[in-house]
């Protein structure tokens, strides 16, 4: 379905879509907080869960950055809509980390939390690819120059 005015995209008025593309904004931005936090608070235990002898310095410093990306997202997540950036930002980085997870995990051959981090990941990406705010047709241009 092609998007024209205020018709529907994909089954989905484009007010559905704001504010569906906000909810998933708004989960990515807290779940990467969080867990940003947790590397940075409580590194045993986040060390313990992924069940990886990790790097501290890169671990946390992967998580600082996600703490700073998740509380971007959740600011754009205020917004009303969220713009084009933070969906394209969310979806990137979550696609990013997806890809890196799919070629290492399945080597690594151990069950850990990072198989549903990647599932996570995965969600937030498609989420925000498939609610990609859509860019209204273009006008036709009359002229309207007196002869």
């Amino acid at each position: 379905m092609a998007s024209h005015g205020n018709k529907a995209v994909g089954g989905l008025s484009p007010e559905a879509r704001d504010r569906w593309r906000r909810r998933v904004i708004l989960g990515q931005g807290a779940y990467y907080v969080l867990t940003g936090l947790w590397s940075l608070a409580h590194f045993s235990s986040f060390a313990g869960a992924v069940a990886l002898r990790i790097n501290p310095f890169q671990a946390q410093a992967f998580g600082a950055v996600i703490v700073v990306v998740g509380g971007c997202l959740l600011e754009a997540a205020r917004r009303e809509p969220p713009g084009s950036f933070p969906t394209l930002l969310g979806a990137a980085v979550a696609s990013a980390i997806a890809i890196v997870s799919l070629w290492w995990l399945p080597r690594m051959g151990e069950l850990s939390i990072l198989w549903a981090d990647l599932a996570a990941e995965v969600a937030f990406a498609l989420g925000l690819i498939l609610l990609y705010p859509r860019s209204q047709p273009e006008k036709s241009r009359t002229s309207t120059r007196r002869r």
